[in-house]
């Protein structure tokens, strides 16, 4: 669910500003999901990044995401910041 409101917000936020106006935090994001770093960003390519990213929270393999695993992602996001 996070990540269906990030691509959301992602495609909303590529759609109303210029490249110049995008911030670092923005940019990065958009590398992270330009799996084959072509400069663009296929509905392919968010199909795999989403899966991924579910895959890494998912960590005890259930294919669900539960409210710990998502409180573990936050508390390892917050670590590295």
């Amino acid at each position: 669910m996070v990540w269906l409101k990030f691509t959301i917000s992602f495609f909303i936020i590529f759609t109303s500003v210029n490249a110049s106006e995008l911030s670092k935090e923005e940019i990065t994001y958009f590398k992270i999901i330009d799996l084959n770093n072509d400069g663009f960003v296929s509905i392919d390519e968010i199909n795999q990044s989403t899966g991924i990213i579910f895959q890494l929270i998912d960590t005890n393999k259930d294919n669900k995401i539960s409210l710990l695993e998502l409180e573990d992602l936050k508390e390892i996001i917050n670590i590295l910041k």
